[in-house]
This record gives C-alpha cells, structure tokens and sequence, in this order.
C-alpha cells in the first residue's frame, strides 16, 4: 500500500488530499504484477508494473522495457475511436517500468468463452472495428513499437518451445493421449518448416500495421459502458493478419459457432492473405495445445 501511495504521489498523480486506502489484485496478471488503487473517496486507479519475469511464470525473464512499449501504444491510440475503446493512459515512468491508468471498473473478459459462454454478436463487432480503427493508423518511419525483445520472448513460445522434440513439456499431463498427437506434429517436417516460415515473419522489421499482438479473449473486457481491449504488451508492427488469426483461433478453441468467425473477417471490411491468416491461426491453436500457455 505504502509503494503505491508513493508511486502516486512523487507523479503527482494522487488527487489532492486524497489517500491511498488500500490495494488489490486486479485481474489475472499473466506478464505483469497489476494493482487496483482505492482511494478513501472509493475511487479506483490501476497500477500496472512489468518485473524482470513473467507474472504468471516467474522463472521464465522478460524485458521491462515491455512497460514503456506498451505505454508508447496507449499514447498512439489516444484520441483514436481505437483509444476510446482502451484504458486512459494517466501516466508512466519508464524508469520504474510502470503505468497508471483509469479504471474501466466491473466487467467480465473474454474468458468466459471458454466457460461454454458464445460471445454476443456485438462483442465480435466491437473487437473487429477496434481491430480495423487500430491497424488504419499510420505508422511512422522510427517508431517505438519494434518491441523486439517481446517478440524474441514470445517466438520461443509460440514457434520454438511446442516443437522442440526435447521440451520436457509432459502433454499427457494436460489430457491424456495428447502427448502422442504432439510427437506427430514434431515429426511432421513439412508442419515445422512451415511454421519457421511465420516465425521468420513474426521477427521480421519489415513495415506492416500497429498490432495488439495478443488478442485473445483475456485481451477484453465487456462492462457497462461497453467492451474495451486491454494489455498491449505484445504490440508491434506487422501483418494485419496476425491479430486476425490469433482472434480465429481462440473463437475456434473455444467452441463458438463457426458463423462467429465469418462475421469478425466481414465486419473487418479488409483484404487479407487468407493463406498466412490460416497459419498463423493454425500455429495459435497448436502452442496452445501442446505448449506452456495452456488455456482452461
């Protein structure tokens, strides 16, 4: 309590005479260590810190400079109709690698998808125009969304670690007999070459469109005031298709009807390469099934 009053405080972000009364887990903190602030007025603010670690997984390193990433896209949606659809950026500090930002206060995110719950049609719509609004921004020559070392970091979750044919990673602990379909897919030389070609992408600096980077359903909140994308953390610039095909995925895994998908692609209102759109969707579901992000 008393480091978030004093984070407040030298920032000038505590409301005059106003204080911290306590502090408290705000979600599920996958990458990084997230506080809601009550102050003794019962208003609310969220402190969001990135650790040398993975919240979730703390021998696994990150980069802190994720924070500052992160904050940099908070600043580039700012005043977007992607930006009305976000958290307010309050303030950040790069030294501390942390953020404060307004509260979006009760609300349910994506998740319960995987309680058997279908994702309502205007759900699907507001995450596909806040995809749209966010890729349609203009990207400048130097900008500070290379996030190279998240990348570095999440390609050897998502390409490397499932297929490494000496993971130590026991599937058979997940469900019984996946062990076996994963040997399959480790084996299958035409599946890993493939995937080592969207790796190469994913790594590539080549100029592309401002990507959320991990639009998966913990990414949103719906509330009251309707449903906001959070945790850009993973954000960078590349092809529009990523977010797509990581968003397809998870409708997949998650049992939602098929006309779910249909309707994000033709709210999206965008040309895409259908065949990388697959892949990268394909590559979701497989690190998701037979790598350390394990879903529900």
């Amino acid at each position: 309590m008393i480091e978030a009053a004093v984070f407040l405080a030298e920032r000038g972000c505590l409301p005059t005479s106003r204080n911290v009364v306590r502090t408290e887990v705000a979600g599920a903190g996958n990458m990084n260590r997230v506080e809601r602030i009550v102050l003794d007025d019962g208003s609310t603010l969220i402190l969001k810190r990135a650790n040398p670690w993975v919240e979730k997984y703390p021998g696994i390193p990150a980069p802190v400079e994720r924070s500052a990433v992160e904050a940099a896209f908070y600043g580039a949606v700012a005043g977007t109709s992607a930006g009305v659809a976000m958290p307010q950026l309050i303030a950040s500090d790069a030294n501390a690698a942390a953020m404060l930002l307004a509260d979006l206060g009760t609300g349910v995110d994506g998740m319960a998808a995987y309680a058997g719950v279908q994702i309502a049609n205007g759900d699907l719509d507001a995450i596909a125009d806040w995809m749209h609004a966010l890729h349609a921004l203009p990207v400048a020559p130097g900008h500070a969304f290379a996030n190279r070392a998240m990348r570095a970091l999440n390609a050897e979750h998502i390409f490397d670690y499932p297929l490494a044919p000496d993971n130590g990673f026991d599937c058979d602990a997940i469900v019984p007999g996946l062990q076996a379909h994963a040997d399959l897919l480790k084996a299958d030389a035409a599946f890993v070459a493939a995937v080592k070609t969207v790796k190469t992408i994913y790594l590539s600096d080549a100029p592309g469109v401002l990507l959320h980077g991990d639009l998966y359903p913990g990414s949103w909140l719906t509330t009251p005031r309707g449903l906001f994308v959070i945790d850009p953390e993973f954000c960078w610039v590349g092809p529009r298709e990523w977010d797509i095909g990581v968003l397809i995925a998870h409708l997949k895994l998650s049992r939602q009807p098929d006309a779910a998908a249909a309707r994000v692609l033709t709210r999206y209102r965008e040309q895409l390469d259908t065949a990388l759109l697959d892949q990268i969707t394909g590559i979701e579901i497989m690190r998701r099934l037979i790598g350390i992000a394990q879903l529900p």
